[in-house]
């Protein structure tokens, strides 16, 4: 089996581009007009791979990382070390085994199995630490009660540094999947996380979250989430569809916003994420795993932004 995880570069030259083509998207709203600005979104200190699949009563977890390399003289070996918390002390966890950082990629074809009652798993959060040597390179988390576990999932998350703070405006976790088939790309926005409020005391609101279709500038589709009130993570697990032709993949983006309805009905916006083929980072490899992925959901956190 393909494993889930690999370890190499960040850079948007190193990932292979869809093929050029006359673009055709079919709109189910009447297209307008909107602002896209060429974005450089900032590159994180690497992202990791985790597949999860519940096979009751237990949790199969298995995962690795990948992070821009650095050239240096005879850098040390790499590892994963995956803990599941709360059960787990402090710096403590299974290992994976080492690896040669000079590869690339790096894979880890390493599985963890854990025994949890069904009732047990929106308990508990699974941790991923990259090491090299007695380094901390990177980490990260993920919530079992933030993801469906129904069916085997792949996420990719960003690492960030251990004192690291978290994005100025929120994070956004959603999937995305297409369709060839069909011509037809799915968005399920799944949940936000540490949003920042228009005002200083405070801690909810009611938030909904807005999916943009567009190309060359234009709108093409927009949809949008039920209302979550008074909330300070809201939890949408709510799939969008959109008509894209195989051609036009790689020529849309998507703009998806997170806003809050003020008291007067108005939407003010908390951050967006723009993600296609044509940005970079984060968002670029997420779009890039969707289209080595078809047919098959792949979820990732990505950070906010104002601008």
């Amino acid at each position: 089996n393909e494993p889930l995880s690999r370890f190499r570069k960040l850079n948007s030259q190193s990932l292979a581009s869809p093929p050029p083509g006359r673009s055709r998207v079919q709109p189910d709203t009447p297209p307008g007009r909107t602002s896209v600005m060429d974005l450089q979104p900032d590159v994180p200190v690497g992202q990791v791979e985790v597949g999860l699949e519940s096979e009751r009563p237990d949790l199969r977890a298995r995962g690795t990382a990948r992070r821009r390399r650095r050239r240096r003289a005879e850098p040390p070996d790499l590892c994963a070390v995956l803990s599941l918390l709360p059960d787990a002390a402090a710096g403590s966890g299974a290992q994976t085994k080492l690896v040669r950082r000079g590869q690339n990629p790096v894979v880890f074809k390493e599985r963890f199995l854990y025994s949890l009652e069904p009732h047990q798993l929106a308990q508990k959060t699974v941790r991923v630490r990259l090491l090299a040597g007695q380094k901390q390179l990177g980490e990260t988390e993920v919530r079992l009660a933030d993801v469906d576990l129904q069916r085997p999932l792949r996420l990719w998350l960003n690492l960030r540094e251990p004192d690291q703070k978290p994005s100025d405006h929120g994070e956004l976790m959603f999937s995305l999947s297409y369709l060839p088939t069909a011509e037809r790309l799915t968005v399920v926005i799944v949940k936000a996380k540490n949003l920042k409020w228009p005002k200083p005391d405070q801690t909810v609101g009611d938030v909904l979250v807005k999916v943009h279709l567009i190309q060359n500038g234009k709108r093409l589709a927009k949809k949008k989430t039920s209302v979550k009130k008074n909330e300070s993570q809201p939890t949408y697990n709510e799939a969008m569809i959109f008509n894209v032709s195989q051609t036009s993949l790689s020529a849309v983006q998507l703009r998806i916003t997170v806003a809050e309805i003020r008291h007067d009905g108005r939407l003010a916006s908390i951050g967006h994420v723009i993600i296609g083929s044509q940005t970079g980072g984060t968002e670029l490899t997420h779009w890039q795993q969707m289209v080595t992925s078809l047919r098959k959901p792949v979820a990732m956190w990505h950070h906010l932004r104002k601008k």
